[in-house]
């Protein structure tokens, strides 16, 4: 039991050293980069190179991915671009409303899903079965933008 336990610490490490590597080159793989992400193409050279400085992105690659790393691990996640707040303080105030949405959409699923389900095995291989699973098949397949602009 302990080894299976430590195996899959290890795992989440690895993952989660995976996953900041994966972060780490989307971000500079922005189109024309993060400085012209966030000045934007009419940008002056003399900005972009102030810019590129101030964010370390003078620095070589290993030195850059240390400071996202140490600052990842202090919880610095920087400011908000479109704010200017703490990244952190952003998420503290949508994540209240983020757990009320999803304990809503859980108790839809369950209240709507475990109905269906039972009405659909008791009239296994009827028509009423297969409406219910193309109806299933079709609400997965759809995007979620699409279904709730229908809905």
């Amino acid at each position: 039991m302990v080894r299976v336990v430590v195996r899959r610490l290890l795992q989440l490490v690895v993952t989660l050293l995976g996953l900041t590597v994966l972060v780490f080159v989307w971000l500079r793989s922005l189109p024309g980069g993060p400085v012209e992400a966030l000045l934007g193409e009419r940008a002056t050279p003399e900005k972009r190179a102030v810019l590129r400085r101030a964010l370390g992105y003078d620095e070589s690659i290993w030195v850059q991915y240390g400071k996202f790393m140490k600052r990842l691990l202090t919880g610095d996640l920087g400011a908000s671009t479109t704010k200017g707040d703490a990244v952190l303080d952003v998420i503290g105030r949508a994540f209240p409303a983020t757990i009320e949405l999803s304990i809503a959409a859980m108790l839809f699923a369950v209240a709507l899903g475990i109905p269906l389900g039972y009405f659909a095995a008791r009239n296994h291989g009827r028509l009423i079965d297969n409406l219910i699973v193309i109806g299933t098949l079709v609400g997965v397949a759809v995007p979620v933008f699409f279904r709730g602009y229908v809905l």
